[in-house]
């Protein structure tokens, strides 16, 4: 089981971290949460169900590797500017990736439902 938590977690970490690596490209901001329209609400989305498909298990534990994958790419990219307002960001974060979780829990609900076991 610690494994399985192991792999879901990496695969989370980097989901969450490419949010915010490709926006830039994406979208022209290099903040993701400034992104015009609605590309970080459908990049979390995005994310929770692709790990949730890919990793069904114990779709909890992709709520938190998202999270730190996108933190830490926000703390650690020299790209981003000054951190004056961290503490909000991590509560902004926090509460926008349920939208994540929701995404895990229906990739893994699809995944289920594609195999035939209810």
């Amino acid at each position: 089981m610690k494994r399985e938590l192991a792999i879901n977690f990496l695969f989370s970490f980097v989901g969450g971290a490419m949010i915010w690596a490709l926006s830039p490209s994406l979208t022209g901001q290099v903040e993701a949460w400034d992104a015009e329209g609605f590309y970080y609400s459908v990049a979390l989305l995005i994310v929770g169900l692709t790990v949730g498909f890919a990793r069904p298990k114990h779709v909890w534990s992709h709520y938190p590797g998202i999270v730190l994958g996108q933190l830490t790419y926000m703390l650690f990219i020299p790209v981003l500017p000054g951190q004056s307002l961290i503490l909000v960001g991590v509560v902004f974060l926090a509460v926008y990736s349920i939208i994540a979780l929701a995404g895990a829990a229906s990739g893994a609900w699809f995944r289920r439902v594609s195999r035939g076991a209810r």
